[in-house]
């Protein structure tokens, strides 16, 4: 996988420059407004806890995105925005976007399915996800199994991070370095693949909530599935994974 930053250098020709102030009257709200920060940073309001009434919220900075998951999702941006200094975007083409995540290989378009997903706290249904029907009967004679009990680690934050994990059968609870859960992940679907897209150890640890069934995924395997993929796409996998870490930062807010 390509850094962001070359990734970034790659589509820069199908992305233009916006200059915002921070007193302009700018709407980050408007439907298919795909945005990367270049420089600056706002302030991400989420939903209202209905128990406080309290909005939890979450600093956006540099190369994170505003619009790419509604974008793909076709979906209103559920979130509001404040503008925290001047800022300079780089705006993406919408219909461009969804168009090269739809002709994607169908690690990178399951990936980014599993995303949009956890981003928008969606339940999983069987027409959005393919990766057990395509990919792991694809790759099924690549593939390591691996058992683990009810609490086994399958690893803590700060590990290292060479693969990833398809869950065939089982509960796993992904668990921040504060000891909050996260989330539970269930049958059909995958975990650890942020830290290894990104490059980077884990933020977050992985415990089995009860026995049950893994494929490993390693690296290698990875890498050779987004290999054909066109650098927007991988680009877009990597922006919503980061988009993914603000939305757990919030939910966690929330917990608080």
């Amino acid at each position: 996988m390509r850094s962001f930053e070359t990734l970034l250098g790659q589509v820069s020709d199908s992305s233009n420059l916006v200059e915002v102030g921070v007193d302009d009257d700018f709407d980050f709200t408007l439907k298919d407004q795909i945005f990367l920060i270049e420089s600056g940073s706002v302030l991400a309001y989420g939903e209202k806890d209905p128990e406080t009434g309290i909005k939890a919220t979450q600093t956006f900075g540099v190369h994170d995105p505003i619009g790419f998951a509604e974008a793909i999702a076709v979906r209103d941006i559920g979130l509001e925005f404040r503008k925290l200094s001047d800022l300079t975007l780089r705006k993406f083409d919408p219909v461009e976007l969804r168009k090269q995540v739809n002709s994607a290989n169908v690690f990178s378009k399951t990936i980014i399915k599993y995303s949009l997903s956890r981003i928008f706290d969606a339940k999983k249904s069987t027409s959005n996800f393919s990766f057990e029907e395509e990919f792991v009967n694809k790759q099924y004679r690549f593939l390591t199994r691996r058992k683990v009990a009810q609490d086994e680690e399958i690893f803590r934050v700060n590990s290292d991070a060479q693969k990833m994990f398809f869950i065939e059968k089982g509960l796993i609870g992904i668990v921040s370095r504060n000891n909050r859960m996260v989330a539970d992940l269930s049958d059909g679907e995958c975990f650890g693949e942020a830290a290894l897209l990104s490059d980077r150890p884990r933020n977050y640890a992985a415990i089995a909530r009860k026995d049950s069934s893994l494929l490993v995924i390693e690296r290698s395997t990875v890498e050779h599935e987004m290999t054909d993929d066109s650098p927007l796409v991988r680009l877009s996998v990597l922006v919503l994974l980061k988009r993914l870490e603000l939305m757990n930062k919030l939910r966690i807010a929330n917990q608080i």
